[in-house]
């Protein structure tokens, strides 16, 4: 995996947003049932989405960018929101909303409890 393109790509990609001293923690991937929805594709294909010791951050888009982040130890609550085929395939949206930030959604997360997880996980180790 490491070895294909697209991978590459990618961690440059992500090598471009964390400053030096930031270390990427956990990285939540899109469940499959996003790449179903043809008029989300290049959005989904677009996405990038990390939590680091720093912050939670998520970016979308092609031609117009949509980036958001909030501070680690600003983010106060994650609610997960999980349907029946959610429930079913394991898949969720996220709400992470931080003091001052604002709200960030994150759709068709898989695994969304183990991104609550982790994240609170991190917020504990920097304490």
């Amino acid at each position: 995996m490491r070895n294909n393109p697209h991978f590459l790509a990618y961690v440059m990609k992500i090598s471009k947003i964390i400053a030096q001293d930031e270390q990427i923690c956990y990285e939540p991937k899109l469940s499959w049932v996003a790449y179903l929805h043809l008029d989300r594709l290049i959005r989904n294909l677009t996405t990038t989405i990390f939590v680091s010791d720093k912050r939670l951050f998520h970016s979308h888009g092609w031609l117009h960018r949509h980036t958001h982040e909030i501070v680690i130890g600003k983010v106060e609550s994650i609610v997960v929101n999980q349907g029946l085929m959610g429930r079913i395939f394991n898949y969720g949206t996220i709400e992470a909303s931080g003091t001052g930030a604002g709200t960030i959604f994150l759709r068709y997360i898989k695994s969304p409890f183990e991104f609550q997880r982790q994240v609170r996980n991190i917020q504990g180790a920097g304490r």
